[in-house]
């Protein structure tokens, strides 16, 4: 009789867990009650996009999903979720080559939820000299978004090393600094553990060391967590950055969007020994991304497109 009890309340144990775990998931996402798109849909990325972004969303645009499914770290199996139609919608990066190669839909973001997130050298001070800024200023007026897509066609579709594709579009550029230009200047580079954040590394890093700098290079560290301590003290020295992701570290509240308002709420959230210098062009910003058969079947342009009535 003991053991019945035993079996019985494990069993009751069990379903509890599970009905919790279901609650939990649906108690983010509006549960059956949703009749917005959204409510129809199962949205994916990294697991902090469920923390740090779904809760915005809802506020920001009345978006509240089905359900979250995590597609791994850095949203690394996004892409192939989508494809597979384990989400329906996916947080991608939209510097990915993956959403032109699938006929991928980006939703237009008007209300800048996601924040400007142009691509920026973020360097300790002590080894931003003026010559360095210079040349590190020169890569990011020549950084658009469209060379950034390429690079990471490049190396991501046709699996090219990413110093070589580095080192081929500095080639391409004219009026560059000079030789020996930064000499006397010995720094490191260090990047984030993603390919396009490699590939800026290196960017970096070759143009450095081309105008006479003597550069090391400590790749794929992996998250901010892990690279933003080394940079204060000075196992690294210098980073491809994203201004936005920058201040959403240093500051969980901030609220700024456009580039200006972020690079100016930055100002006062850098710590003191770092700064970032010259913005790109280049973005590579969060996004929601759908197939072009659920953009189709929900008529979807745009993130609030989403809360609106199935």
């Amino acid at each position: 009789m003991k053991r019945k009890v035993l079996v019985v309340a494990a069993a009751v144990a069990a379903v509890t867990l599970t009905v919790s775990a279901c609650s939990s998931s649906k108690g983010s996402s509006g549960g059956s009650k949703n009749n917005t798109v959204a409510g129809k849909l199962i949205m994916g990325g990294p697991p902090e996009f469920q923390t740090r972004r779904l809760p915005g969303l809802t506020t920001t645009y009345g978006v509240t999903f089905k359900g979250f499914t995590s597609t791994g770290a850095g949203g690394v199996n996004g892409v192939t979720s989508l494809k597979n139609g384990q989400v329906d919608a996916a947080d991608i990066f939209t510097s990915d080559p993956a959403i032109k190669a699938n006929n991928f839909v980006v939703l237009a973001d008007p209300k800048s939820f996601f924040g400007a997130q142009n691509v920026v050298p973020l360097i300790n001070k002590s080894k931003a000299t003026d010559a360095v800024k210079t040349v590190l200023n020169y890569i990011s007026s020549k950084l658009t978004s469209a060379v950034l897509i390429d690079l990471n066609t490049q190396v991501q579709v046709d699996k090219k090393d990413p110093a070589a594709v580095a080192e081929a579009w500095l080639s391409t550029l004219g009026n560059k600094p000079p030789a020996n230009f930064t000499a006397g200047v010995s720094l490191t580079v260090g990047s984030a553990n993603f390919t396009e954040n490699e590939t800026l590394a290196d960017v970096y890093a070759i143009a450095l060391q081309a105008t006479g700098a003597k550069v090391k290079t400590k790749l794929n560290i992996g998250s901010r967590e892990k690279y933003f301590p080394a940079l204060l003290d000075g196992t690294i020295d210098l980073v491809p950055e994203y201004l936005g992701s920058i201040l959403s570290y240093l500051d969980k509240n901030a609220t700024a969007a456009t580039a200006d308002d972020v690079k100016t709420a930055l100002a006062t959230k850098l710590p003191s020994k770092l700064e970032i210098l010259d913005i790109a062009e280049a973005q590579d910003n969060d996004a929601i991304v759908v197939t072009k058969a659920i953009a189709d079947k929900y008529h979807l342009a745009s993130i609030a497109d989403l809360a609106k009535t199935a």
